[in-house]
């Protein structure tokens, strides 16, 4: 990663705008976080799922950390195929001993909020949501998938737009919730 001792030599050169406290303000700590939820997850993560992740908690800025991003692209110590981001040996070489450094909360919060996001991010490939504007509101539909064969439809009534989303929003934080509540009150 050829960062050596840079780790703390410029403590605070990153900008910190949405930073939270606790947070991140030093580019090379940035860019150990990356390498580190990269070489952790064993799914990989696009690029724009690893910016989220440290956006959650305000981990990092993000100009900073797209920055960083493009930075371990550059330098050899990520490689991003068919828009998944993977670490290579020569980042895999430091990472370890490098993200010692870091605070070990900061890199819990950053490896939680990555697989959580990449938790949504199957259940939408998986399950569908449509929204579709009425006159009166919105439809929303609902449908669990299991191997190419749906198991449930559902459509639900939402009064305007951001009932919509949050019916959207609950039913892919966990879709298997919503299904076996459904069938379990049916049969019942």
């Amino acid at each position: 990663m050829s960062i050596d001792n840079e780790l703390f030599e410029n403590e605070f050169d990153a900008f910190s705008e949405g930073v939270e406290p606790g947070g991140l303000r030093n580019r090379t700590q940035i860019k150990v976080l990356i390498t580190f939820i990269v070489s952790r997850i064993s799914e990989p993560l696009r690029d724009t799922m690893l910016i989220d992740a440290l956006q959650t908690h305000g981990l990092a800025n993000y100009f900073e950390t797209t920055q960083a991003l493009d930075e371990l692209m550059d330098s050899g110590n990520l490689v991003s195929a068919d828009g998944f981001v993977y670490i290579t040996p020569k980042g895999a070489l430091s990472v370890e001993e490098l993200a010692k450094e870091l605070p070990k909360s900061v890199k819990e919060t950053a490896l939680a909020d990555a697989l959580k996001i990449q938790l949504i991010e199957k259940r939408e490939n998986e399950n569908t949501v449509e929204i579709k504007k009425t006159e009166t509101g919105y439809l929303v539909t609902v449908r669990v998938i299991h191997k190419d064969e749906p198991m449930m439809e559902l459509t639900v009534y939402a009064a305007d737009s951001e009932q919509a989303e949050q019916l959207k929003h609950n039913f892919l934080k966990d879709p298997t919730h919503v299904y076996s509540t459904v069938v379990a009150s049916l049969f019942i």
